[in-house]
């Protein structure tokens, strides 16, 4: 992600400066760039809350400062940044910066889970979209007016389809097995022609028929209602594209120099 730095002289700033301020100067200088910085934060915070449709809280608070630290004898040095790690989840860093350049989405583990145990990669597509976001005829995804899925499902569904392949490699394809409500089928894509090239398949494509009242849905995973399939997620050919929607260096900048100004008065008394 690309990076920005501001340097600020304090009589630039503000003219000349008398021999009490040049006391005080430090501390002054201090605790201005650390305000402007924690600023910064709560503006880019406005700004996603104003650009995303109903961010998570997590992403809020990704938008973090380190505290000034003396650089050399006469300098002060802070940095604002996105947070770079997840205890559980995706960093925002990796999932905010498509969103701030434009460009191809990131894969998240839910994705790279997918991918690793064969769900996506060659015929079978590159990419699995959640229900409520949908992919122009440009490859861009953008949001829907349908609700958004919640983390918990991602988790369900990968638990879902992976029980769902132990019971395809042990050759239990019965009713009682696939037909519980709320559970996750995985449907491949182009599932009704690949059925003649072995019996796996073929049990496959014939089990998906009797949950969807005798047809074969597009390739993606599905919540098995009483009488049919609800698509969760849609698979597609190529990973999607995003434009460029969120700007973090702008705001934050101009937050910063605003606020390094106005907080070093405060402090000189000016």
């Amino acid at each position: 992600m690309a990076t920005s730095s501001i340097t600020f002289n304090p009589e630039e700033l503000i003219g000349k400066i008398n021999e009490l301020e040049k006391v005080l100067l430090p501390r002054a200088a201090y605790q201005a760039l650390n305000k402007s910085v924690f600023d910064a934060t709560q503006r880019l915070k406005s700004e996603a809350k104003r650009r995303f449709t109903n961010p998570v809280p997590f992403t809020l608070k990704s938008f973090l400062y380190s505290k000034p630290k003396q650089i050399g004898n006469d300098q002060l040095e802070a940095t604002v940044f996105i947070r770079d790690d997840a205890p559980k989840g995706n960093a925002p860093t990796d999932y905010l910066t498509p969103q701030i350049s434009g460009g191809t989405v990131w894969r998240t583990r839910f994705q790279r889970r997918l991918k690793a145990r064969g769900f996506l990669g060659g015929s079978q597509g590159q990419y699995m979209v959640p229900g409520h976001l949908a992919v122009n005829s440009s490859n861009q995804i953008y949001k829907t007016e349908k609700k958004k899925l919640s983390p918990g499902e991602y988790t369900k569904a990968l638990w879902g389809i992976s029980g769902f392949e132990d019971l395809r490699l042990s050759g239990k394809y019965g009713r009682k097995n696939y037909r519980t409500a709320g559970s996750y089928v995985f449907v491949p894509d182009e599932l009704d022609s690949m059925a003649e090239w072995s019996d796996e398949l073929a049990a496959r494509a014939s089990m998906v028929r009797s949950l969807n009242k005798g047809k074969i849905p597009p390739a993606g995973i599905y919540q098995v209602m009483k009488s049919s399939l609800r698509q969760k997620f849609f698979m597609i050919d190529n990973v999607p594209t995003v434009g460029r929607k969120f700007d973090f260096l702008e705001p934050a900048k101009d937050e910063v120099e605003k606020s390094f100004r106005e907080h070093l008065l405060k402090n000189l008394k000016r």
